[in-house]
């Protein structure tokens, strides 16, 4: 029997899947394309085909940044659980984060993100639903059990986990996403260093008569 016109062939999603992987690697690339015919020849499909899959441009980006976030599923589930107590437990979600920068693409990622995201509003909902609020919402997870455990003084962990995630993602778009290293190098270990260290000293709770008053 002939396959109705317009209706999805058998391997619609096998298809899919492996386009959608040759966009991604073509928009985390060192030279991303922004047009949809761009997009469809870094996917290797025709505009046609890449339109019977994704729909227009707005969602062939919406579907990467989809993508993305169901494949850092692992990602988000180590950074939203505590490993230690309070300062080793913040040290170790910030090398993570720091970490998905360094090797995992994060910054091409933000930088795709945001340039098309600041431009368009439906693309600003996917980065900010997809990319962005995952791993806040992680971070005011993880924020919460040490609250919990009085390691850390009661906060708004929606604003401690923004002060925390904000600097690590600006430091790395600074020296890497926008060449800062060249003009204006800095030592990335040491700035984390200190920004943990300051945003612990804040939050944490030192003593047996803090966590007295804390409790009361």
């Amino acid at each position: 029997m002939p396959r109705k016109t317009g209706s999805k062939n058998a391997d619609f999603a096998a298809s899919r899947a492996a386009i959608l992987v040759r966009l991604r690697d073509a928009l985390l690339s060192g030279n991303p394309p922004s047009s949809y015919r761009g997009l469809a020849t870094a996917s290797g499909v025709t505009i046609p085909t890449l339109q019977h899959y994704f729909g227009n441009r707005e969602e062939v980006f919406s579907a990467v940044f989809a993508d993305c976030c169901e494949s850092a599923h692992g990602e988000l589930t180590i950074a939203e659980t505590p490993t230690g107590l309070f300062r080793q437990s913040t040290h170790d979600l910030v090398v993570h984060v720091a970490d998905g920068f360094r090797y995992g693409g994060l910054v091409r990622l933000h930088a795709v993100g945001l340039a098309q995201g600041l431009s368009h509003i439906v693309l600003a909902n996917s980065y900010l639903n997809h990319i962005l609020e995952p791993t806040i919402l992680a971070t005011e997870r993880r924020l919460n059990a040490h609250i919990a455990r009085r390691e850390m003084r009661p906060t708004n962990t929606r604003y401690a986990a923004i002060s925390l995630l904000s600097p690590v993602i600006l430091i790395f778009l600074h020296q890497h996403g926008l060449d800062g290293a060249t003009a204006y190098p800095t030592d990335i270990d040491s700035f984390l260093q200190s920004h943990i260290s300051a945003f612990v000293g804040f939050h944490e709770i030192e003593t047996t008569t803090e966590l007295s008053r804390v409790v009361k």
